[in-house]
């Protein structure tokens, strides 16, 4: 079906879609608060650096606004009025249900607060960003009071984004205050080093990051210090933070946008259940594949010291050792991983009242122990035995420890007073593999959508668990065939971002859901271990970028988006917004009707809290 017959019959059926969403028993003022829709995702990390390129970082504070609700004035730099203009545009479009910041750690808590969290240091927090994202929110919300209110999603990041003072704070847990780093230090490097740095560095089994992995989800790829998932100093400075950022929403404009947040800790480069592993540090090892520590100037080996490869599990195999020993049931194991999420989950639960607390899991992306022949560790939990492969594949180990937090997450007696969702981010166009993915998201939504029903093949009983999805890719930039293609990496002649965006919704979002058939696929999946139908999928998040080009503004300039408050200059779209009679402006319009298509199936499967 080409994309201009299925968006005419999308829009024959949009009063069914309607009527979808109108039917059964609907609790419209849900509580806690659950995302419903289509969310605009973004790294706010990188969207500050944008903004702050457009205006310039040192511009003064020049902008002032009213608060119609709390009747106070705002101050605002030009380079978070500009960020706000850009996201206001985004929330524009009105298939899009609310903002959905990707935020690294450091960006938000740059220095350390000190001994007292409730008087921190000047400078320890920098909540302009997160201002922004709510003061947008805040403002769209006021200027459209007819209008659904716009949401927030927030995913904020520890892992290798976070900030350069938690490593002091391991060192110091290690070695105390005021030790020299040339007699002390809380990185476990020396493991790696053969022989030690002279002066002689012993590793203390406390020992709290390592700079042997790379971390490969951004730009450059490089080797940087990851902390320990268990490591105490970290965890601790964490948690201190998540209070604080707690603290912090309930003072915002709009508190009550704050939808869900998703929950990270033992984690690398987002809130994702991905930790360095076979897989994704593959591409950078040596030709032994090989992880070598580089610990000279720009990454040379120096002289007298050599250079030692170890594989990704072996390595963790000796974090694991140095730590834990000498209780052998953590090497060679997930067990440490299963901890750690479980004690984060209880952590998000005693902070966090009201909200949707969101698990992100992924696809085999812990690290693995291929030595381990334990079979107690290599099945899923029970009752999850449709997420994973038999015992006897590759990645049986990495699959059945997520089905363990798994278990964790969905026994009712955690995370009393908040919802519960689980989700995915890496949507494409592609079918799944058959571990966990967009099949596991929505098989598990669909086992437990009574909330009161034991797990398959157990008698234990099980919260209610709402899915959602992330787009894995921008779809209508560089990365379109690898995102919409059906067929990648063999190329899809001609595709276009609408075609794209059409091929991700129905190959791999809707299919076993009720609004499948809307869109040319089954309202049931029996695929590998999966046997379910209409699953209800509360959210789905595509990149700024995209609802940016649906709306006609792909060739804008930021400057010409946002305009230049530190100069006075206004946004101005009238020379850059897509023409009528051009392919762009017609493929855009194309791309924004089926947004608004996506958008009504999307609610018309949603499942809102219950009181």
């Amino acid at each position: 079906m080409t994309i201009r017959r299925m968006a005419a019959r999308l829009s024959l059926l949009l009063t069914t879609t309607v009527c979808l969403a109108a039917t059964g028993p609907r609790n419209t003022t849900p509580s806690p608060r659950v995302p419903m829709g289509v969310y605009s995702c973004f790294v706010l990390n990188d969207l500050v650096n944008s903004a702050q390129g457009v205006v310039g970082a040192d511009a003064p504070d020049v902008v002032v606004r009213r608060d119609p609700i709390r009747g106070t004035t705002v101050t605002l730099a030009p380079a978070d009025a500009a960020i706000v203009q850009y996201l206001k545009t985004v929330l524009d479009d009105p298939a899009i249900a609310g903002l959905a910041p990707e935020i690294g750690w450091v960006l938000l808590n740059p220095k350390r607060p000190g001994p007292n969290p409730a008087d921190p240091l000047p400078g320890a927090y920098d909540w302009n960003p997160l201002d922004d994202v709510f003061i947008a929110v805040n403002e769209w919300n006021t200027a459209n009071p007819t209008l659904t209110p716009k949401g927030i999603q927030l995913m904020v990041s520890p892992g290798f984004n976070s900030p350069p003072w938690v490593f002091d704070d391991i060192d110091a847990g290690v070695c105390g205050t005021g030790a020299h780093p040339a007699q002390c230090t809380g990185s476990c490097d020396g493991l790696f080093m053969t022989p030690y740095p002279s002066p002689l560095i012993p590793v203390s089994p406390k020992c709290g990051y390592t700079t042997l992995f790379y971390r490969v989800e951004s730009s450059p790829i490089q080797q940087m210090p990851l902390p320990m998932p268990w490591n105490e100093a970290y965890k601790t400075d964490w948690q201190a933070f998540i209070t604080a950022l707690n603290a912090q929403i309930q003072r915002e404009p709009s508190a009550s946008a704050f939808v869900s947040i998703a929950m990270g800790g033992p984690t690398a480069s987002s809130t994702e259940m991905i930790l360095p592993n076979e897989t994704d540090q593959a591409p950078y090892e040596n030709s032994a594949e090989l992880l070598v520590l580089k610990t000279g100037p720009d990454g040379v080996v120096p002289p007298g010291e050599k250079a030692v490869g170890f594989s990704v599990s072996d390595a963790w195999d000796a974090l694991l050792h140095i730590h834990y020993a000498p209780d052998a049931s953590y090497q060679n194991s997930e067990k440490a991983f299963i901890e750690e999420w479980d004690k984060t989950i209880d952590m998000y639960s005693s902070i966090f009242k009201g909200i949707t607390l969101v698990l992100t899991t992924s696809t085999d992306a812990l690290p693995g122990f291929p030595g381990n022949t334990d079979s107690s560790i290599l099945y899923p939990a029970p009752g999850f035995s449709a997420d994973c492969d038999p015992a006897s594949t590759l990645d049986a180990m990495e699959c059945a420890a997520v089905t363990q937090v798994l278990t964790h997450f969905v026994n009712p007696t955690v995370a009393e007073g908040n919802a519960k969702a689980i989700w995915e981010c890496g949507m494409t166009a592609r079918r799944d593999a058959t571990d966990l993915g967009t099949n596991g998201v929505r098989w598990l939504s669909a086992v437990t959508a009574a909330g009161t029903e034991p797990l398959p093949d157990t008698k234990y009983d099980m919260s209610r668990m709402i899915g959602g999805m992330q787009f894995g890719k921008s779809f209508s930039k560089q990365y379109l065939q690898m995102e919409g293609c059906p067929t990648y990496p063999k190329d899809c002649v001609g595709l276009t971002p609408a075609e794209g965006l059409g091929n991700v919704v129905r190959d791999s979002y809707f299919v076993g859901t009720a609004a499948g058939p809307i869109w040319g696929e089954s309202n049931a999946v029996d695929y590998a271990h999966w046997n379910y139908s209409n699953a209800a999928m509360n959210f789905l998040q595509i990149y700024s970028d995209d609802v940016i080009y649906a709306e006609g503004l792909s060739n804008c300039k930021l400057v010409q988006i946002m305009g230049d408050p530190a100069t006075g200059t206004p946004p101005d779209l009238s020379a850059c917004a897509a023409k009528p009679g051009t392919a762009l402006y017609e493929d855009s319009q194309i791309t924004n009707v089926l947004l608004d298509l996506v958008s009504l199936s999307q609610l018309s499967i949603t499942e809102p809290a219950q009181p």
